[in-house]
């Protein structure tokens, strides 16, 4: 056996599996079958392993093989002194061959990178909250007396922006409904893009009893993956125009706002609110940031990166393109190789900043001892469904089922992890 650290992060191993290793196991794993297999004419743990090797060949084979490998693994990470835990993914087997003396094998080895997290601190942007103003707070009153007041039709020749449409609606995937894409006496701001974009500017100009179809594009990184990108028709019925008469600014609109505090007055309101404008500054803030952090930490760190877990990454990325090609491109890939080689190759970048990026947050969640309890997770799903207008248990079942949950709870460590950050910059009263 021959076995070297190519890198921080890959180990490149070459060893023979002799044939007498491969029978040894063969025979353990059949021996193990017939203990908890029941066929007919025989008792459980008596079939004959004749039977059973026969039978269940194929199994055996790829099982003694795994096994082999495996041992193979372990030994090498021994004559290297590296520990068992720090294997990340499966070995990318680049040779399996079988020969007289058994089976040769090449393969590379993944194994978690030592990152130094040393002089981080230089890495972070620094947040600066803008300050809230009493304009600011008499702005945001306004509009909550606004928005909070009594809906009352009008008659009116058409639609108009900054109207309240009351709809009825119901969208199409080709000619098939989807979850959540339906409702009835919806009242829709015109111009609040509460909507998907460009939905509301198709509404404007319809007369009250109108019906339409209305035609619009998902985003890309829409929260609902199913819909993600996709093409989608709305069937709508303006049923009224509405207006919002706004509420008296008083003590008593402010108990309306703040219904958990009967003794609420407007200068408590005045006062939360400026707490709730702080917040959003804040959130604002560290969004606006949060690209430029991630760009400082991938090209901040430097360390080797294991090929098999950019490799994973490449093919996740080529397939996730594939949903977002028209049919023409996607037969061109199907029917040539090399340029489907291409195209997964061009995404090689992209691959290694995503791993790079994962395993910085890694060793940052690790060190602070950051984690995504299961209401956290919860709360996400709760609120994708709440938006999507489906059932939260829906939701969570979709996610289940497409194995995203590793994927969800990473995006909302990383999250948690980059706020971290750049709240570390914030400067405290």
């Amino acid at each position: 056996m021959s076995v070297k650290l190519i890198n921080n992060a890959n180990i490149l191993l070459n060893a023979t599996i002799d044939n007498e290793a491969i029978s040894q196991k063969k025979k353990k794993i059949a021996q193990d079958i017939s203990k908890n297999i029941k066929i007919d004419g025989f008792r459980k743990g008596k079939v004959p392993l004749s039977i059973v090797e026969n039978r269940f060949k194929d199994r055996i084979i790829q099982d003694s093989q795994n096994e082999a490998l495996n041992d193979l693994v372990r030994e090498s990470l021994k004559e290297l002194n590296i520990q068992l835990d720090r294997i990340i993914g499966n070995p990318m087997i680049t040779k399996f061959q079988n020969n007289d003396n058994g089976i040769e094998v090449e393969a590379k080895i993944g194994i978690f990178p030592d990152i130094d997290l040393k002089d981080y601190e230089k890495l972070i942007p620094v947040v600066e909250l803008q300050e809230v103003s009493n304009k600011d707070i008499d702005s945001r009153i306004e509009e909550l007396a606004k928005s909070s007041g009594d809906l009352v039709e009008i008659t009116k020749e058409s639609l108009e922006s900054s109207d309240i449409a009351n709809i009825n609606f119901e969208g199409f995937l080709g000619n098939e409904p989807f979850t959540g894409g339906k409702g009835e006496n919806y009242d829709l701001e015109i111009g609040s893009k509460s909507f998907i974009e460009g939905f509301e500017d198709q509404l404007i100009g319809m007369k009250k009893g109108d019906i339409k179809d209305i035609n619009v594009r998902f985003p890309e990184n829409y929260n609902a993956t199913h819909l993600a990108g996709k093409e989608a028709r709305f069937n709508v019925k303006l049923n009224a125009i509405k207006e919002r008469q706004a509420s008296k600014i008083d003590d008593e609109f402010a108990k309306k706002m703040i219904p958990n505090n009967k003794d609420a007055t407007l200068e408590t309101l005045r006062e939360n609110i400026k707490t709730q404008l702080e917040n959003e500054n804040k959130n604002k803030a560290l969004n606006d940031l949060k690209p430029k952090l991630i760009e400082n930490l991938i090209d901040g760190f430097t360390f080797d990166l294991p090929d098999n877990i950019v490799e994973q990454e490449m093919d996740v990325i080529f397939r996730n393109s594939l949903q977002n090609i028209d049919t023409e491109e996607l037969q061109a890939l199907q029917n040539d190789k090399d340029k489907a080689k291409d195209k997964r190759e061009s995404f090689r970048n992209e691959a290694q900043k995503s791993v790079k990026l994962t395993f910085i947050i890694d060793k940052f969640a690790k060190r602070d001892k950051v984690a995504v309890s299961d209401n956290e997770l919860y709360q996400v799903l709760y609120y994708e469904a709440m938006m999507m207008g489906t059932n939260p248990k829906e939701v969570l079942e979709h996610y289940e089922k497409n194995n995203m949950i590793p994927a969800l709870k990473m995006t909302i460590l990383e999250n948690k992890i980059l706020n971290n950050l750049l709240e570390s910059t914030i400067k405290k009263d």
